[in-house]
């Protein structure tokens, strides 16, 4: 993760694949509820894990 790039937008989710909150939030809105399928919607896998714990805060907050 590129904590950087993270902290100059807070949109910014996962930074290995350029995810942002409204990309988790589409995934969630499309049915997805696990963290590799919120992923896969968008044609990537996660790679470091680092968002794992700010994916599972959107979700919660869904």
């Amino acid at each position: 993760m590129n904590i950087d790039r993270k902290a100059k937008d807070p949109s910014l989710v996962c930074t290995c694949n350029d995810l942002y909150i409204a990309d988790i939030e589409d995934a969630i809105a499309f049915g997805e509820d696990e963290y590799r399928e919120i992923f896969a919607v968008h044609g990537v896998q996660p790679r470091c894990g680092e968002c794992s714990c700010h994916v599972q805060e959107i979700l919660n907050a869904q």
